[in-house]
């Protein structure tokens, strides 16, 4: 049994030797067009890959803001005290609460009158392009 056993141990490293080449440098069996068409199928699964999380993450964000749009709760100004500390106004249904918000705990400060806050109109501001921008920062410098 001993002699079978030593018999397999050499069967499997004469295997194992003849993949090897050299200084045991293992044998290259693909060529040089083989691995320029694994190197385009791997760009392609990334170009696949990017495409499908731009689009997860579009979907979710369209998701996200419906939900935001139909929910009883909205932030109307938010004011940093310190680094991990901030004031918000948050209407909650039609009353209006001042929170204390910091990293570890949100605590309620006072209920304001409707009359009290001042609510900013975001779409009266007319959106810019960056090229309108870009052009007014030249003017101004080229007056100068």
């Amino acid at each position: 049994m001993k002699n079978r056993a030593i018999l397999l141990g050499e069967d499997l490293a004469s295997k194992l030797n003849s993949e090897l080449i050299d200084d045991n440098v293992p044998k290259i069996t693909s060529s040089t067009s083989e691995s320029v068409w694994h190197l385009i199928g791997l760009v392609l699964l990334l170009i696949v890959i990017l495409i499908a999380a731009y689009y997860t993450t579009k979907f979710v964000a369209n998701a996200k803001f419906g939900q935001l749009r139909t929910s009883n709760f909205k932030l109307i100004d938010s004011y940093r005290i310190a680094p991990n500390k901030m004031l918000q106004i948050v209407k909650v249904a039609n009353k209006y609460l001042v929170l204390a918000v910091s990293k570890d705990s949100v605590e309620f400060i006072t209920e304001l009158e409707e009359a009290e806050v001042m609510v900013r109109d975001t779409r009266s501001i007319e959106k810019q392009s960056f090229k309108k921008i870009l052009e007014k920062i030249k003017e101004k410098n080229g007056s100068e």
